[in-house]
């Protein structure tokens, strides 16, 4: 289980502000954004899986829970064989018929009613780099928090 801690300090301005519920959530929806922006920059600079549709990063948000959190998200079907690996495994048709695969080189196709995966390695990118992007929340927060303050909220 992998957990950020956020420091808050010791100011009594902070609990304060952050017993107004529009103020907690504004501060998780920040440390939201921040993490996904860094887990798209992951992928885009290339230290993680890159696809060829770029449908994995497309998949990749956040959103606001209502409750002071907000939860950051990857709904493509294979973000978690991605993260993870897989192991190696059969693969059969759905349609009981055949597995159409494409053939190296743009020789076409072939056909086969069996294929044994061999697995894949993990390609970490949504738990990847945890230090530095919960340094980046963090500072994301405390920008929040800051603003708050100064505004008397």
């Amino acid at each position: 289980m992998s957990g950020i801690t956020f420091d808050l300090g010791n100011a009594p301005s902070v609990l304060a502000a952050l017993r107004n519920p529009g103020n907690a959530q504004l501060l998780a929806n920040a440390m939201a954004e921040s993490y996904t922006d860094d887990t798209l920059d992951w992928i885009q600079s290339g230290r993680s899986f890159t696809g060829r549709t770029g449908q994995l990063a497309q998949s990749i948000g956040w959103r606001p829970a209502g409750n002071g959190s907000a939860e950051v998200y990857a709904n493509a079907e294979y973000a978690g064989f991605v993260e993870n690996g897989t192991r190696p495994h059969v693969i059969r048709p759905r349609n009981g018929r055949a597995l159409r695969f494409p053939i190296g080189g743009g020789a076409g196709f072939g056909f086969a009613r069996v294929i044994n995966h061999p697995g894949s390695r993990p390609h970490p990118f949504f738990f990847a780099d945890s230090a530095a992007r919960g340094e980046h929340m963090q500072a994301a927060g405390l920008s929040v928090l800051a603003r708050i303050i100064a505004n008397g909220q």
